[in-house]
């Protein structure tokens, strides 16, 4: 079996794919043609930030010239209309060479000129929604495709009602499956105090930094704090809290611009509550692991997505909400302090997170591919 994952190249899109390629890997282990003919996989897309994920499951990686609508007024979108047919040429190509049994889509740069390839191949497609509201891409993907998961039930409207099915976004079991005995060896945690986790997204957030530091000695006096601020940032805040914090508080600071799989398990597991974007794998992550979470949205995401997405997880009773426009270092001090020292809230957040998850949204995906394969 050849499966095809195309898609864009930032953690939303690479992170599913990879919990969906394990599970093909684990039901076709089961299987004894897994000996002897095992699945190869092969992601296309357009620029990669998380390429090193790919390259250590095996999934070999082709590079398609990104072509993108945007849904406002752009002179890129009229260079945009002549690199498609580029696009397009290098995706015929792609996929003739390959030529996989299925092709599972994520949508973002470079997957419509696949998809659009598949459709010509007559190869059948699977999309995957991860937002509340559909990307153009998915959108313009949505007629040339089989089947399409969804993540949340309100996209339900924006496509055909015959094909698309609620499956939840897809996650590592890896991540929802860390320890707190080893996240207090391997952080050094003091162990007396509630763990507040920050983090950014795969690529951090320089705005979540900015108004955490800015009150980081208040944080200090009541929690343990892991914070992951993102490669690009480490340098600026290690040298900012070494200069706030005194020595007898860094030991309640843990700084790190990113965190592995099996680290990021562990520190989900010990946090109490989870200060971060509202990335959709971030929200099915959060909701999976039953934590209590602050959410602030990226004001400058796609179609505003990810402000949808944090009030539709908001109305289900999973988290607070802090707009951008509304983030100062004392009012978020104060929303997490409501969370945290509320042992009410935090329990009422649990069970609504509890309810809200989809674990299995990687296996019912792998179990659809292998269906239409």
């Amino acid at each position: 079996m050849r499966i095809l994952f195309t898609g864009g190249g930032t953690g939303g899109h690479i992170f599913p794919v990879i919990a969906v390629k394990r599970e093909l890997e684990s039901i076709y282990s089961s299987k004894e043609e897994y000996y002897y003919h095992p699945p190869e996989f092969e992601f296309a897309g357009g620029e990669l930030k998380e390429k090193e994920a790919l390259l250590k499951e095996n999934i070999s990686i082709k590079r398609v010239a990104p072509a993108k609508w945007r849904r406002y007024f752009s002179l890129q979108n009229f260079l945009d209309i002549f690199r498609f047919p580029f696009s397009l040429f290098q995706a015929l190509i792609y996929v003739w060479l390959f030529m996989p049994d299925i092709i599972f889509s994520k949508g973002g740069s470079g997957s419509l000129a696949i998809v659009f390839s598949a459709w010509l191949y007559r190869i059948p497609v699977v999309i995957h929604e991860s937002d509340s509201i559909p990307s153009s891409t998915n959108q313009f993907s949505s007629p040339f495709s089989k089947i399409i998961t969804i993540s949340f039930e309100e996209t339900r409207p924006f496509f055909s009602i015959r094909k698309t099915i609620l499956t939840g976004n897809p996650i590592r079991q890896k991540i929802v499956s860390g320890s707190k005995e080893k996240a207090k060896e391997a952080f050094n945690l003091t162990g007396n105090r509630k763990i507040l986790l920050i983090i950014g997204g795969s690529q951090g957030a320089q705005e979540i930094n900015s108004v955490f530091v800015d009150a980081v000695y208040k944080y200090i006096e009541k929690y343990e704090i892991i914070h992951v601020c993102g490669p690009k940032n480490f340098n600026d805040m290690d040298l900012l809290t070494k200069g706030i914090l005194r020595e007898f508080q860094r030991k309640f600071y843990h700084l790190y611009p990113y965190l592995d799989e099996e680290k990021l398990g562990d520190a989900y597991a010990v946090a109490d509550v989870i200060i971060s974007r509202a990335g959709s794998g971030m929200i099915f992550e959060i909701a999976a692991l039953k934590k209590p979470s602050l959410l602030i949205p990226l004001k400058l995401s796609a179609q505003n997505h990810q402000a949808k997405n944090a009030y539709y997880f908001s109305r289900k009773g999973c988290a607070t909400v802090v707009e951008e426009s509304n983030v100062t270092p004392n009012f978020v001090f104060g929303r997490i302090s409501q969370i945290v020292d509320n042992e009410t809230i935090s329990q009422e957040m649990q069970k609504a997170c509890e309810e809200f998850a989809r674990p299995d949204a990687a296996k019912k995906i792998a179990d659809i591919l292998i269906k239409l394969a």
